[in-house]
């Protein structure tokens, strides 16, 4: 063989050496789209925030490098609107399960998130819901639904306990509005006064309801220190709205999404005696107020009160499939119950129910046109 047959020989093996080397480098592996599902009623302006905090909590995470089972990954959320109908939520729950989501952040209400809890037990599927906090969701059946706030059960224990201690009721209007979660709440609230001395007066309105003439009429006449309304934040607002233009002198507690400067507009807030009890530390923490200018610069405008819930259980839920290091539904379900994530509202780690190790509560009171912190409540991990 010739001499130059023998080099170009040898230069084109060193050539293939090379290119074996490189190859890696230079053909990426396939990534793989892994699908989460939310949801929530995507109408209603708390839901939707949230909806837009789960994305950006999503786009961090892709932001770096994802390997699951030595696959590369990026997550992608799947949205739903349940409408807060619990029988649009069964059928999402069903649809959701037929398809290649991996586990579900949702439902948005207690209502819907107890409806569907069965449905996600049998399936084996994760369901982690941001702010469900009806005690009734993690009594439901199974072992694969997992609660983003402390129950409402003992949100309850510390009001009464505060109002007590502090404000020294003597008679309190208790309204619910015959959802699970606003009647659960009411019936926390009498057990727990009824323990501390404190009369109470139980009524209740429709969900759909935006009349609260009947019930104001009857604070003009028994005259309560305080009332407390367990229903959402579009009526949260209309009961706030008349309480000055029916003449009612009490005060008024709620436990909705109404912490915010835009609900005192709303109300055409004056110098009402508002009270709030909701899940989650104080809002004016470094790194809740960073997360909302990200917010602010993304959506252009400020995320509604309950929107980093839903930001922390996307968060919570990818760290729980890192922690497993699958994607099976099962293991997922497994890396959930052993994830320790720090997160907005505070350490997300879980119970053998599904409940939350160490909630935390805040206090909120109108003084001088906006809301101040009373006290901030932690439960024992």
């Amino acid at each position: 063989m010739h001499s130059s047959s023998r080099c170009g020989i040898l230069c084109l093996s060193v050539i293939m050496f090379y290119l074996s080397c490189w190859r890696p480098a230079l053909a990426q592996d396939p990534v793989r789209e892994v699908l989460i599902g939310f949801v929530a009623p995507m109408d209603d302006p708390d839901a939707s925030s949230g909806a837009g905090a789960a994305q950006m909590a999503v786009d961090e995470a892709n932001a770096a490098p994802i390997r699951i089972g030595g696959t590369a990954v990026t997550f992608k959320l799947l949205l739903q609107n349940d409408k807060a109908d619990p029988r649009t939520a069964e059928q999402i729950a069903r649809y959701l399960i037929k398809t290649n989501v991996v586990a579900v952040v949702g439902h948005w209400t207690s209502t819907t998130s107890i409806a569907v809890a069965p449905i996600y037990a049998e399936a084996g599927i994760a369901q982690l819901a941001p702010i469900s906090w009806s005690r009734r969701f993690t009594l439901a059946p199974g072992s694969s639904h997992f609660q983003g706030v402390g129950s409402d059960d003992m949100a309850m224990a510390y009001a009464v306990g505060y109002l007590s201690e502090r404000v020294h009721p003597r008679l309190v209007m208790v309204i619910d509005d015959k959802a699970p979660l606003g009647v659960s709440m009411a019936d926390s609230f009498e057990k727990y006064a009824k323990a501390a001395g404190i009369a109470t007066s139980r009524h209740s309105v429709s969900t759909q309801t935006s009349d609260f003439n009947p019930q104001l009429q009857i604070a003009k006449t028994i005259r309560p220190d305080m009332i407390l309304f367990t229903g959402r934040g579009a009526q949260s607002a209309a009961i706030a709205r008349n309480l000055k233009r029916m003449g009612v002198v009490s005060s008024l507690m709620m436990t909705g999404p109404v912490v915010s400067t835009d609900f005192l507009a709303k109300i055409n807030y004056s110098d009402e005696d508002l009270y709030a009890i909701v899940p989650g530390p104080p809002m004016d923490g470094s790194k809740i107020q960073a997360f909302r200018k990200r917010y602010t610069a993304n959506f252009t405008r400020e995320p509604a009160p309950f929107a980093m819930f839903a930001y922390d259980s996307v968060h919570t839920l990818i760290a729980a499939i890192r922690k497993a290091d699958s994607l099976d539904r099962q293991n997922i379900i497994a890396g959930l119950y052993a994830v320790n994530y720090t997160g907005l509202s505070g350490t997300m780690s879980f119970r053998p129910d599904g409940t939350l190790k160490s909630p935390t509560y805040t206090l909120h009171q109108t003084e001088k046109g906006r809301w101040t912190v009373l006290r901030q409540f932690k439960s024992p991990g």
